[in-house]
């Protein structure tokens, strides 16, 4: 069993309750395989996924930190939800701590950590800069931050849109997503073209190194789909930039 930082009560979300815009369920925080291995290959494309301490802001319930940590020597999976992380701690592996921490008050050392990843995270942040100079200054000179977040361009909220009070499915405003200012009274997470995140890091003072992009991975579709092989072939074709999600690699200038 992982050990656990410190301990998880919901005193930890009194605490923390201005990070996010949204506080997820319970249930596991990546659906599907073709989900996890998906994007962790379009992370892996843009960073070597492996070394010594790894980082991940948002960890959930850990589907994503598992995979992970199999190609680190030490890891550090933080969330601000106690008990999404009780379910994790319980089936981590050995190498991973998990502790209920905010991105935007990260305890660790300047310069510790060789990655760090922050899966579907951004998008909840009230202040992601905040939250990427936290970053800046944990990771190592020369260090990568792997994240994944909704695509600006993807014309459905993938998070729902708030409307009198009630949530409504992303397709009942189809391209609400394209209009920043609607979109951002209307729905309770962002979403990122390749301008907002090259915008993101230069305020943290962090370099935008490059992105990739996933079509949505439709698990529930099971395997060996004529639909997944469509899918796969447009997220190598010139379209992939109008894909649901965004991939981005920033690194932490070396001087």
């Amino acid at each position: 069993m992982a050990r656990i930082g410190r301990s998880l009560d919901w005193e930890v979300i009194d605490e923390f309750q201005e990070d996010a815009h949204s506080i997820g369920s319970l249930h596991g925080s990546a659906r599907g395989q073709r989900n996890i291995v998906g994007r962790l290959a379009a992370m892996a494309r843009l960073a070597p996924l492996k070394g010594g301490r790894l980082l991940d802001i948002g960890c959930g319930t850990g589907e994503y930190t598992t995979e992970m940590a199999r190609h680190f020597d030490a890891v550090d999976a933080i969330d601000i939800e106690p008990e999404r992380l009780e379910l994790f701690a319980e089936r981590a592996r050995a190498n991973t701590t998990v502790t209920a921490m905010s991105g935007n008050n990260l305890k660790f050392d300047d310069e510790s950590f060789d990655l760090v990843s922050m899966i579907e995270v951004l998008e909840h942040l009230s202040d992601p800069v905040a939250t990427m100079k936290e970053i800046r200054r944990v990771l190592k000179p020369g260090a990568y931050l792997l994240l994944t977040t909704p695509n600006r361009y993807w014309p459905i909220e993938q998070h729902g849109v708030l409307v009198g009070g009630s949530r409504f499915p992303g397709t009942f405003a189809p391209g609400l997503v394209w209009i920043k200012p609607l979109h951002r009274r209307l729905s309770d997470a962002d979403a990122f073209s390749k301008r907002d995140l090259a915008a993101l890091a230069s305020r943290a003072e962090l370099q935008l190194v490059d992105v990739t992009y996933m079509m949505p991975p439709l698990d529930s579709l099971g395997e060996g789909s004529r639909v997944h092989e469509a899918l796969d072939k447009l997220e190598t074709s010139v379209l992939s930039m109008f894909g649901q999600t965004i991939v981005g690699a920033f690194q932490r200038p070396v001087c």
